[in-house]
């Protein structure tokens, strides 16, 4: 697997991609919208022959970036199980840092894991979380976990 990883050029291109697929929708212009479409899965099946941990990474880091974080969430259940696998792959693609803002039972077991993986909790942190405002374009907000990943 590769020790970094290119998501600020993916998701570049990513968003370069949408915003052509907007922009032709809006014009309703369908040959356009169909070059998006074709431009997206390449990217797409570039980014899955990185492996599936480096898909599902930069589908965290694009969900950041949309909601305005600096750091990759996770909001939803993580089992014991893929904690190990999970740091792992944070190692492997060079990220540093990630927060953790599941509400779940288990969430404060697992952030144990976490430290037990060889993490340093750094804090609690406010972030973006990924429901938007009723009627609104804006974020809500959440707490969460920092972790540095060591």
């Amino acid at each position: 697997m590769t020790n970094t990883n290119n998501f600020e050029e993916e998701y570049a291109a990513y968003k370069e991609i949408e915003a052509g697929f907007d922009a032709a929708d809006l014009a309703e212009d369908e040959e356009r919208k169909s070059l998006a479409r074709a431009q997206f899965k390449t990217l797409q099946a570039d980014l899955l022959s990185k492996g599936d941990a480096y898909f599902r990474m930069f589908e965290c880091y694009r969900e950041a970036k949309n909601c305005g974080n600096e750091y990759i969430d996770f909001h939803e259940v993580i089992w014991d199980n893929q904690v190990e696998g999970l740091i792992r792959t944070f190692r492997e693609l060079g990220i540093k840092r990630f927060t953790f803002s599941s509400t779940w039972s288990s969430a404060v077991a697992t952030a144990w894991l976490f430290k037990e993986n060889g993490c340093e909790l750094e804090g609690l942190v406010m972030i973006n979380s990924h429901y938007k405002k009723a009627l609104s374009d804006e974020y809500e907000t959440a707490p969460a976990y920092l972790f540095k990943v060591n």
